[in-house]
């Protein structure tokens, strides 16, 4: 699994079509290229067309396999450029569709993947928000009004879709496990009567065996630095959104970075009872101390 076909301008596009310039330079067909590798066609063919993002083990192989030692720099650059592919909500917004393709693109992805793992340190994901959360998140001066230029019609059609997403969440054999700091139930967005039904919302998930559900309390030490949220899809991609944008990054060891800090939060993390127990005493602090 892997995003969408890169822009052909794009780093992605250009290493691999670097790739593939040396291969063909070889005179040998993408078959014979792939024996002489001992790798499978369909892995040469992946790389070739930015459908696998190939590894610098990968990329030291192929060129020894071209005997295109000359070519190291260069493609050692575009490897170093592509490993991180930004994505401007802006310049998406004004793509036909909008802010709504934008959107099915995010629900395209997921729907590919048979996993994909969030963990949100101060803000609740998109795939267990409330109708009247979303709303409000997406009105701030943070969201896609702001932002990317969306119209209020773009952002109504941008919460169809997260709605839809949220299908994905019962479905057989998909796995969206939850990681969220305690910081994300506390934090107001909208009203008190908008938070308490997300944080109903949140609890009513807690035992969901697809979503797996955790929270990382205030009273426990934090495993790695909050600097971000992120999503891991499949072990193949992580995506980092902020205000601007998303960066995708597709390093396979970059990815199991971000895998073994998932894997550590998971760890230190409320689930079950003690998750469900957490966000019912934040809901009855906000209701007394209102």
């Amino acid at each position: 699994m892997s995003p969408s076909s890169p822009h052909p301008g794009s780093d992605r596009a250009r290493l691999a079509t670097k790739l593939r310039e040396i291969r063909a330079a070889t005179g040998q067909s993408g078959n014979q290229f792939a024996k002489s590798l001992g790798w499978p066609q369909s892995r040469v063919s992946k790389i070739e067309t930015a459908a696998q993002f190939p590894t610098g083990e990968d990329v030291t192989q192929w060129l020894a396999a071209a005997g295109a030692a000359t070519e190291e720099g260069a493609v050692a650059e575009l490897l170093r450029r592509a490993r991180v592919e930004s994505v401007s909500f802006r310049q998406e917004f004004r793509k036909s569709g909008g802010a709504t393709t934008q959107q099915r693109s995010v629900l395209e992805l997921e729907r590919q993947a048979s996993r994909v793992a969030t963990f949100q340190p101060a803000l609740l994901p998109g795939l267990v928000q409330t109708p009247g959360f979303m709303r409000e998140l997406l009105a701030l001066p943070s969201g896609p009004a702001s932002t990317g230029g969306a119209s209020d019609t773009d952002v109504e059609h941008m919460v169809a879709v997260r709605i839809e997403r949220q299908a994905q969440l019962y479905e057989p054999g998909k796995a969206m496990p939850l990681v969220i700091g305690e910081a994300a139930l506390w934090i107001r967005i909208g009203d008190l009567e908008t938070q308490l039904g997300q944080l109903d919302r949140l609890r009513s998930l807690v035992g969901l065996r697809t979503v797996d559900l955790r929270i990382m309390p205030f009273s426990t030490p934090m495993p790695i630095a909050p600097l971000h949220g992120f999503r891991i899809h499949d072990r193949d991609l992580v995506i980092v959104e902020t205000f601007a944008g998303e960066h995708l990054i597709m390093d396979p060891d970059e990815v199991a970075a971000y895998e073994h800090m998932f894997d550590r939060l998971q760890a230190e993390a409320l689930a079950g009872d003690e998750a469900a127990q957490l966000i019912q005493s934040v809901s009855r602090r906000l209701t007394n101390d209102y």
